[in-house]
């Protein structure tokens, strides 16, 4: 009789002690995750907006890692600013594909961060002109934000091949 005592016991116990260790820390970075997705989904209503309130998400060091081909290692919030104002006169820009944003982790740790990254396609567009007709190409995108804590992107990359699609448009 003393034997399922003990069973109930130990699974009891067993049951307490993963509750206590897992349930604090991933409720915490899985509400992080959730806030940040937020700021990433007005960062993306802003910047299809071409709204200055687009650079007001990042904080004043945030950096770019240059992806494209022979590209810096390190862009600053000073050059994308200047990039994007320039890309929004010239083109438009539209979200065609769902935001199912996806937690990013820890490199060393493997845990969730509060990270945000996901796979999305653009529509750029170049209007017509006197001279020119109007076109657009989709572009599949990758692209990863990483956060401080006061919520502000710190970190940004985004991996697609832009340059053959503002390439196609400029032709």
């Amino acid at each position: 009789m003393k034997r399922p005592i003990i069973s109930f016991f130990c699974v009891a116990v067993a049951t307490v002690v993963i509750l206590f260790s897992c349930s604090q820390p991933g409720a915490n970075a899985t509400a992080t995750f959730e806030t940040n997705s937020a700021t990433i989904a007005q960062v993306f209503v802003d910047f299809e907006a071409e709204s200055d309130a687009f650079f007001s998400h990042f904080n004043d060091d945030a950096i770019w890692r240059g992806t494209g081909l022979n590209a810096p290692d390190t862009v600053t919030l000073e050059q994308v600013t200047a990039k994007y104002k320039a890309a929004w006169s010239k083109y438009n820009y539209e979200l065609v594909s769902p935001t199912n944003f996806l937690p990013g982790v820890n490199a060393e740790a493997k845990t969730m961060d509060g990270s945000v990254r996901g796979y999305f396609e653009w529509r750029i567009s170049k209007a017509a002109t006197d001279s020119t007709e109007a076109k657009s190409v989709l572009v599949k995108v990758y692209e990863s934000f990483d956060f401080n804590p006061e919520g502000e992107i710190i970190y940004t990359q985004v991996y697609g091949n832009l340059a053959a699609g503002y390439a196609y448009l400029d032709e």
